[in-house]
Order: structure tokens, then sequence, then C-alpha cells
């Protein structure tokens, strides 16, 4: 399968889930930045479909809206124009891998459950180029947050994302790296269930009888984690927001 192609399949996907959080828990980690300029200048990093670029916005906010999916910067587009943003934001096609900001650009750097495709460490280390002496990161991650989880359930994230770290791991990457922590909190597993799983399990069937067993894996993997949540929720993994200061 030609990576185009499988793109276009993942765009299918996912595009009509709403992200993997809710507007609330966005405002929640918004409001505890203190200090920001009227207008600030912010980077969302792997943006998708852009509800947390669009809840920026509001703030009168002006957003670089960054993911390598165009279909997502697409739906970007047409939601931000029907909420009155949409020259709050400016949408980029370009990969969290190759970017090439000019030195202190941002007054924030934000990036929902996506800083994982980078390493946590090797972002807060490389994105410090572009963010402003007194600006402030915000990111949320997949963690680890009880010790001795069952057997399953450590076998499930040690096979899909092998360099999970524990909270207290993220912690004192964050200390080493020279960040401020401000505040972390866990997203309840409402945000996780209704915006993503539920309506994620619905379209995983109406594409199961569209594709037949052509795309079997991808779809596969996405079931295995809904039932992941189903069993276990947010008891020994969750998704946290950190919220630091450079």
């Amino acid at each position: 399968m030609s990576q185009e192609y499988e793109s276009d399949f993942l765009a299918e996907l996912y595009k009509d889930i709403p992200k993997l959080g809710k507007a609330e828990t966005t405002k929640k980690a918004l409001s505890m930045l203190k200090g920001l300029p009227p207008e600030p200048t912010i980077l969302d990093v792997g943006c998708g479909t852009g509800m947390s670029s669009i809840e920026l916005a509001k703030m009168s906010a002006k957003v670089v809206a960054l993911d390598i999916n165009q279909t997502f910067l697409d739906i970007l587009r047409n939601n931000a124009a029907a909420q009155g943003v949409a020259d709050n934001i400016q949408t980029i096609n370009k990969s969290m891998f190759s970017m090439d900001f000019e030195e202190n650009s941002f007054d924030v750097i934000w990036s929902e459950n996506s800083i994982f495709i980078v390493g946590f460490e090797k972002a807060l280390k490389e994105w410090r180029f572009f963010l402003k002496k007194g600006g402030f990161l915000v990111v949320s991650i997949i963690a680890k947050l009880k010790d001795n989880p069952p057997v399953d359930a450590k076998k499930y994230w040690e096979k899909v994302y092998p360099s999970i770290k524990s909270h207290n791991e993220i912690l004192k990457i964050i200390e080493k790296q020279g960040y401020k922590l401000i505040s972390s909190f866990t997203l309840p597993e409402s945000d996780w269930w209704d915006n993503c799983c539920a309506p994620l399990e619905k379209k995983i069937l109406t594409l199961r009888e569209k594709y037949g067993d052509k795309f079997k894996r991808e779809l596969d993997m996405n079931q295995n984690e809904i039932d992941y949540f189903r069993k276990y929720g947010f008891k020994y993994y969750g998704i946290v927001f950190y919220i630091m200061q450079n």
C-alpha cells in the first residue's frame, strides 16, 4: 500500500472524529497561561482537524496550525470559517520533523496527543528554539499513571507505544530540559470515550463494510485500543496535560 493511499484512508477514518479530548479541556489548559500578550502567537503542532486551533483562535490568538494531512487542514479551514475565526488561523502542511520557523517565533507552542511522534524529550529540547523566553509549552501525552498495571495492559502499551513513560519520568524530563512546570492534569475518561472511542467504533464498522479486509490491520489496531479503554479506562494509563514555561 502506498503511503499516500494509506494517508487517504486514515483521513477518511479520522476526519469526523472531533479529537482526543473536548473543548472544555483545551480551555482549562489555556486558563493556566498567565501573562500572555493580548494577541499571542501560538503554534499548534499536529493540529489534526483543528478543534484546539479554533478554540485558541477564539481568544484573539494568531494561530499557526501545522499538520501533514491536507484533508484535516481543509476541514479545519471550513470549521474556522463557520465559527468566524478563519482570519486568525494560518494552516501549514508540513511534517513536525521539518519545522523551520525563526527563533523566538511563538508565545505558546501547543500539541495535543501528537508530541509522542517526535518523542517527548526530543521535542522539548528542539521546540524551545521556536519559543519565546517566558513562553509556554502545552502538550498532552499518554503516560503510565500507576505502578504494577495488569500484565495484559502493560503488554498492550509496550507494544503500541514502546517508549511510553510514567508520569514521574515525564516530570523529571521537564526538569532536566529546564522548563518550569506550571501544572499537569489527567484528562477525564469521558474526553476520550465521548469524543473518540464511541464515534470511532461506529466508523470502524462502517469502513469494514465498505472495504472488507483491505484495511484490516489499521481497523483492528484502532478497535484494540477501544477495547482496551472499555476494559481499563484511565486507571493505569491515561492522557496527561503538561503546562510548562520556558
